[in-house]
């Protein structure tokens, strides 16, 4: 007698134990499942085959998969192009997949003597990899089913503070293998600061340690192969500093000529060219969607009057009602019709989004929300992210807590990965202040949580606080394990196999890391 399948979409089924549904231990978990009887195993004459119709879109992904399979497995799968059915241990990749609830993200998964992954795009099809790489490092015997699977955010992923403290290119590309196999798909690199410049500069500004521009070529090529867009950060006007050390001329200074040497003083034509170099330069190095240009934490409100000049230069600019802060979002609107006009979308941190603002940054540059009244940069009335949706700007949920990982900081209590996994969703928005050992007590802003605009969030690792207070690579690895597992589940957010950390930890630890 036939035995009917078990389904299990996106809420536990009724038959958890210990807390676990049956669907396969999976990270991010799987938004449906359905089990059946029989399994898969990869043995010695396993192949992945494609479809000829899908061949060269998905060779990429086939040569990456069956690295990973002999990493994983010890057995070399041949890559054979064919439309002929499968054999016992054959995995099928296709883009024949016909649900548009997909998206260009999702796949459907079946598991039966062979495994078939069917997506609409390569990404789909290659998420599928993952997620059968995870079910085969578990055991080598792959239970049968089908899957459909997608993820509800569109950006995903990790923001790595890489000028205070350099990281390696090796570190680098271990990170990028991480998050692929984590369907994490967004990689921000802050790469300048006061403390350093760690990419190779025409201008010389490179840092002693710092990456060259054939091995950022390099990297931002092995991103693109795992579907990962990489975002670059030039923080300015402020956070300058090392920078500035070349060009003390563009330092802002008061009317008693004190100088604040990590910010430019914009309201000088040179120092903006300075700027527009810089950009220019490292422009044509990443090709994705986005540049990151910062804006944060240059002056409180009240400060700008101690620089007369910029007021000048706002009402100069953006007409005589434009105060002196004013003229930050008028250099904001500037850069982005600069890398607009390279066909790139800017983005910026939020802490300079005021109600008092009388003008508008342009409504098409994405904003990181990572803090509110509790910032310690002194703002009026920072607006809160429902407000900037309402303007329409796309936000992002940058949260300074539960997101931010500090070493400074020594792990407070709401940044946690047990806050981020108990207490935190992406459509909850945190300032600064965190009260307990939950991150259950500290204010947040909600949107709700089927808003459009709201593109995703990304674990943030800033490498800063007191001088003493930075990680080693390794540190800073070990840290954001835990992190960007969690970080996996809630922004793909399809129901957890389990209800807590202590739970969903043990379930990290099995599945490790991607296998290379």
């Amino acid at each position: 007698m036939a035995v009917a399948p078990t389904a299990y979409a996106a809420s536990p089924d009724s038959s958890t134990t210990g807390g676990v549904s049956a669907r396969p231990k999976t990270i991010p978990a799987l938004r449906e499942w359905t089990a059946r009887s029989g399994s898969f195993v990869v043995g010695p004459s396993s192949r992945i085959l494609l479809r000829a119709t899908a061949s060269q879109r998905l060779r990429s992904t086939a040569r990456l998969f069956a690295k990973e399979l002999q990493a994983l497995t010890g057995h070399a799968a041949r890559i054979k192009v064919t439309d002929a059915a499968p054999a016992r241990g054959d995995v099928v990749l296709d883009l024949t997949a016909q649900d548009a609830v997909l998206g260009s993200e999702g796949y459907e998964l079946t598991v039966g003597d062979s495994v078939r992954i069917s997506a609409r795009a390569t990404a789909g099809a290659f998420y599928g990899t993952r997620t059968l790489l995870q079910l085969l490092r578990q055991s080598g015997t792959v239970p049968a089913g089908t899957a459909r699977d997608w993820p509800r955010y569109a950006e995903r992923g990790l923001m790595l503070d890489i000028a205070r403290q350099p990281y390696s290119y090796d570190g680098l590309v271990a990170q990028i293998k991480d998050l692929a196999y984590l369907k994490l798909n967004y990689l921000h690199l802050h790469f300048s600061d006061d403390e350093g410049w760690r990419i190779e500069s025409r201008q010389g500004l490179q840092s002693a340690e710092h990456l060259t521009k054939a091995q950022v070529s390099s990297l931002v090529e092995l991103a693109a192969q795992h579907h990962i867009t990489v975002v670059p950060e030039i923080d300015m006007p402020g956070h300058l500093g090392w920078a500035l050390r070349a060009h003390p001329e563009f330092q802002l200074k008061d009317a008693d000529g004190n100088a604040r040497t990590n910010k430019l003083d914009y309201s000088i034509p040179a120092a903006r060219e300075f700027l527009r170099d810089l950009v220019q330069e490292y422009l044509p190095l990443f090709p994705g969607p986005y540049w990151h240009m910062g804006s944060d934490e240059y002056l409180g409100e009240a400060e700008f009057a101690n620089y007369p000049q910029l007021e000048a230069y706002a009402k100069e600019t953006l007409g005589s009602l434009a105060t002196a802060a004013d003229g930050l979002h008028g250099l904001v609107n500037e850069f982005n019709a600069l890398v607009r006009s390279h066909g790139r979308t800017l983005r910026v941190w939020n802490d300079t989004f005021t109600s008092t603002s009388t003008v508008a940054v342009d409504t098409n540059v994405v904003v990181q929300w990572w803090t509110d009244l509790n910032t310690p940069i002194p703002s009026t009335n920072p607006v809160t992210p429902q407000e900037l949706v309402s303007q329409g700007y796309k936000v992002f949920n940058a949260s300074f807590f539960p997101t931010y990982d500090y070493p400074s900081y020594s792990s407070p209590a709401a940044a946690t990965p047990r806050a981020l996994y108990e207490n935190w969703t992406v459509n909850r928005f945190h300032g600064f202040a965190y009260t307990d050992d939950t991150g259950a007590g500290y204010p947040f802003h909600d949107l709700d949580a089927t808003e459009p605009n709201n593109l995703g969030a990304a674990v943030h690792f800033w490498n800063d606080g007191s001088p003493t207070a930075t990680w080693t690579e390794a540190q800073t690895a070990e840290s954001l394990f835990p992190r960007l597992r969690v970080m996996a589940q809630q922004t793909w957010e399809p129901d957890p196999l389990v209800s807590t950390y202590a739970e969903f930890e043990p379930i990290a630890q099995q599945l490790g890391s991607a296998p290379s």
